[in-house]
């Protein structure tokens, strides 16, 4: 049986960057497929569907290996149940992780090595989703799409559906990563606990503004934020949680023609993504209060998953995490602890993300060794707070 793809484009989207665009890849089907207006309307859409199924991708950014693909359409092909819409097994929904929890994994080739050694009981199950990420990527027969009102756009079909109460048939033999469904992270709690807030705080790639908005509402209410960040489109949701956004790129300078200083500056999973993070570090000391503090974070490149894919031959670069694919700056907490000190900044507190060492890796935790740093093996994100000089 073959599945006609399509993939919707969203006008008021940016467009991603070649390096965004080729980590995308990564999710993609193996089959060709082809990109649709997600403002067209359902029913112009219908009326020239030759097929009885599509399979519409509705966000970009996930991961799916190539092999769950395959097993996923030859499930298909076999499957005559009509009244559902097929989603694959993911994170997409948070039922679904209580249902079946995955295997840890980090990288592409740990997704992959999930995905392969799940083996539950059942090839389906039906379950109604909770949110709109559950139709990141759907199966859908024609009748299903002849139910929608006609004249909805394309792009308001999940919300549709959620509405409506529809139920998905879900195939539950691999594992989807959808990294939309992930963006409540960014309200970063595990930095705010670090320290107090209060006054003037500067934010460097401030994204959407979820860090701002969570300080404000459950930490600070009195602060004055400041976001800075390239994304123009991102800033328009910055807007209505900060007191001031900038459109600034960073690796050219800071964009102040004063010195403003702050009470507290965050750099939240940022100078990685700059090539040379530490004269930005040395810049932003200009800009604190005596008794400021610096709260920032950083992937740790010396991660077992990462030493795991390299011992393999593989090193690929993805969406987000570690290996995200806009990383420029690659460090241990040596690296990190030594560029801050050379920019002027002590650290005073260490926080760390931890995944620990899988009981059957190729190295025992006994046969390490005096030399390996156990700590920096099982630590996926180091938080630090850190002082003026």
């Amino acid at each position: 049986m073959t599945i006609p793809i399509r993939i919707l484009r969203h006008p008021d989207r940016r467009t991603p960057s070649r390096e965004e665009a080729l980590a995308y890849t990564m999710g993609m089907p193996p089959s060709a497929f082809e990109f649709l207006d997600s403002s067209q309307p359902v029913g112009d859409f219908t009326s020239h569907l030759s097929s009885s199924r599509v399979c519409m991708v509705f966000d970009q950014a996930f991961w799916y290996p190539k092999a769950n693909w395959e097993a996923w359409f030859g499930a298909l092909a076999n499957d005559e149940s009509t009244g559902y819409i097929y989603v694959p097994l993911g994170n997409q929904d948070p039922a679904w992780s209580v249902k079946f929890p995955p295997i840890p994994y980090c990288t592409p080739r740990g997704l992959e090595r999930a995905s392969s050694s799940m083996k539950p009981s059942a090839t389906w199950f039906v379950i109604p989703p909770t949110r709109i990420n559950a139709f990141c990527v759907v199966v859908i027969n024609r009748s299903m799409l002849e139910q929608a009102p006609w004249d909805i756009t394309l792009a308001r079909l999940p919300e549709f559906w959620l509405d409506s109460g529809v139920r998905c048939r879900v195939f539950c033999r691999g594992w989807l990563h959808s990294f939309s469904s992930l963006r409540e992270a960014g309200e970063r709690d595990d930095l705010l606990k670090m320290c107090t807030w209060h006054g003037r705080v500067l934010e460097l790639g401030c994204d959407r503004g979820l860090m701002a908005s969570r300080c404000k509402t459950g930490y600070a209410s009195n602060v004055e934020w400041i976001g800075v960040d390239l994304n123009v489109e991102a800033l328009k949701d910055a807007m209505g949680h900060m007191d001031l956004v900038v459109q600034a790129d960073v690796q050219k300078g800071l964009p102040f023609r004063e010195a403003p200083v702050f009470d507290r500056i965050v750099c939240a999973d940022f100078l990685e993504h700059l090539p040379y993070p530490w004269e930005t570090l040395k810049r932003l000391r200009r800009h604190i209060r005596p008794d400021g503090l610096l709260v920032a974070s950083f992937p740790n490149i010396g991660h077992w998953s990462v030493i795991d894919d390299l011992l393999c031959g593989r090193f690929d670069e993805a969406p987000s995490g570690v290996l995200c694919v806009t990383h420029l700056r690659f460090g241990t907490k040596r690296n990190w602890e030594r560029w801050l000190l050379d920019a002027g900044w002590v650290p005073e507190l260490w926080g760390y993300e931890r995944l620990a060492l899988p009981h059957d890796w190729c190295l025992s935790r006994r046969g390490l060794g005096k030399d390996f740093d156990l700590d920096s093996l099982e630590t996926l994100r180091f938080r630090v707070v850190a002082r003026p000089a």
